[in-house]
């Protein structure tokens, strides 16, 4: 291909890596034809209809809640000028930082029989109020708060791009600010909000920790219990198959929802727009809203976990607790490198190369962040159960065990990778897309090889968008749960497994002094990660 010309290593490369991410979800459809496992009938009769309404039902409720409450806050930042309005921002993404599975551990802590709330009111000698939060609607509050920053944070930055163009015509022609929202900006934003809810919908099938926690039956317990509990792979197979149905299913509504219709909102010749002093009644209605979200989303959970964590100071294995320390970072900083080495690798590739194989690879990227991680759980399990089948010959002539691959921290390293690519190779492609290809050009023009322009001009100019990559990948690999309670070799654990296992085993103060280690790591990297945007904001003007 003349299109290529010049580019054979970086398409080697690239070919790999994107074989690499799609060779466990080829496997895994081809285990759609092995025989079916005696379960199956059972859990098709009796419990399949279960799962479909209880996954529905907290996608659904989670995504409305998400959308509206999430939209009303960021369009009030965006809109009107409260004091301290970048502090009350970053605040207000900070539940990003607490995974959903350690906030349901907080409330249902709180609310439980014999909980904190029910001590409080029995110190008071006042009649104890119970809240049944180990429920339905219990699991859609907790996601809810802490799955909306995804919501504000997309809104956020569509909101702050729009021109003051839109607003003026709206007032000339003599409609208020709420008939100006509702029948302007609503319909213009409404790609950006339904993009907030479906990471918002995702990251609710991607949940294990919350729904087992609190008892709610959904695909990624089922794929887990059938997997583990009954050791019937073909049935947890055919699950993950359903479960996958389901994303697509949510996939294709967002396209359908946004429609065709792409909105230019290019400032070069356009005024800002500036933000304006609310009104009285606007300002009261915003501050509790913004106040109850604070303190449910925040100051219940650090709180609560900060208490119980003083209760286990005597309890708590110090040494253990900095081995897990140890390990989580050194695991999440490898799956970091290795996603920012592929999505560089990728990213550049799609940038250089104008043809389909490149978009194509690019699509093919980002697709592990679509599936939840009891899919590619069961796709890379299965993927290096094959490998180790087919390699068992050169294991025995290296005398290394039959299942050497198999529960190995490579394998766990391999899942992550591919779970979080998209989002270390969306913030690549961004910085690639805004450098373009002159620098590169002028380079090449003036005798530098590509690896040359990579280093000396490429580089440079992609480090804000690298350390975006970066904090964001790491964030996500601290918090997560499914995948590497799945795949984790015996006996190594992460922070997030060690919440887990303590929570489940009913020691919820040891459990929250892991919890607070992953949530101030979390705290402090996605503060970082605010200031360097600050810094290529005011970079750009």
């Amino acid at each position: 291909m003349k299109i290529l010309k010049g580019h054979g290593p970086l398409f080697l490369i690239s070919t790999v890596i994107v074989l690499l991410i799609l060779l466990p979800t080829l496997t895994l459809i081809s285990e759609l034809f092995s025989p079916i496992g005696e379960n199956w009938e059972h859990i098709k009769e009796f419990l399949l209809k279960e799962y479909i309404l209880n996954t529905v039902i907290l996608v659904l409720a989670t995504g409305l809640i998400t959308g509206v409450i999430g939209t009303y806050l960021s369009w009030m930042l965006s809109h009107h000028d409260f004091k301290y309005n970048k502090l009350l921002y970053i605040i207000l993404f900070l539940p990003m930082a607490i995974p959903p599975y350690i906030a349901g551990y907080v409330y249902g802590g709180i609310f439980n029989y014999g909980g904190t709330l029910e001590r409080l009111f029995m110190k008071w000698d006042l009649t104890p109020i119970r809240l049944d939060m180990l429920s339905m609607s219990g699991a859609v509050f907790v996601f809810s708060v802490f799955l909306m920053p995804y919501v504000i944070l997309v809104t956020k930055s569509f909101f702050s791009r729009l021109p003051a163009s839109y607003f003026e015509s709206s007032n000339l022609l003599g409609k208020n600010a709420s008939e100006t929202f509702l029948r302007i900006i609503l319909p213009l934003s409404r790609g950006a909000i339904i993009g907030g809810v479906v990471l918002v919908m995702l990251e609710v099938l991607n949940d294990y920790g919350l729904v087992k926690y609190f008892g709610i039956p959904t695909f990624s317990t089922a794929i887990y219990t059938t997997w583990f509990g009954l050791g019937d792979i073909s049935s947890a197979i055919r699950l993950a198959s359903i479960l996958m149905l389901i994303v697509v299913l949510i996939l294709s509504s967002e396209h359908a929802l946004r429609g065709r219709k792409r909105i230019s909102l290019s400032r070069a010749n356009s005024k800002s727009y500036t933000r304006k002093k609310a009104s009285k009644p606007s300002r009261v209605t915003f501050y509790i809203v913004y106040a109850l979200y604070v303190t449910a989303g925040l100051l219940i959970p650090l709180l609560q976990l900060s208490s119980w964590s003083l209760m286990a100071l005597d309890s708590v294995n110090v040494e253990g607790l900095i081995h897990t320390f140890k390990d989580t970072v050194i695991m999440a900083t490898i799956v970091t490198m290795l996603v920012l080495f592929c999505g560089i690798f990728i990213g550049n590739f799609n940038r250089l190369v104008k043809a389909k194989i490149s978009k194509a690879y690019a699509r093919v990227v980002v697709i592990g962040y679509s599936i939840p991680a009891s899919i590619i759980a069961v796709a890379v399990m299965m993927f290096f159960i094959t490998l180790d089948r087919n390699f068992s010959w050169i294991y025995k002539s290296l005398s290394l065990k039959s299942n050497f691959l198999m529960g190995s921290l490579m394998m766990l390293i391999f899942a992550l990778t591919i779970r979080f690519m998209a989002i270390g190779f969306n913030s690549i492609e961004s910085g690639f897309n805004k450098m373009g290809n002159k620098y590169y050009e002028a380079s090449t023009l003036l005798g530098k090889s590509s690896f040359q322009t990579f280093i000396k001009v490429d580089f440079p100019l992609l480090k804000p968008a690298l350390l975006s990559a970066a904090i964001l990948t790491f964030v996500d690999v601290l918090k997560e749960l499914p995948l590497t309670l799945i795949l984790r070799p015996f006996n190594y654990d992460t922070l997030a497994t060690k919440v887990f296992v303590y929570a489940g085993d009913e020691m919820i103060h040891e459990a929250s002094v892991y919890a607070l280690m992953i949530i101030g790591l979390s705290t402090v990297s996605l503060i970082f990660m605010q200031f360097i945007l600050k810094e290529r904001k005011n970079a750009k003007n």
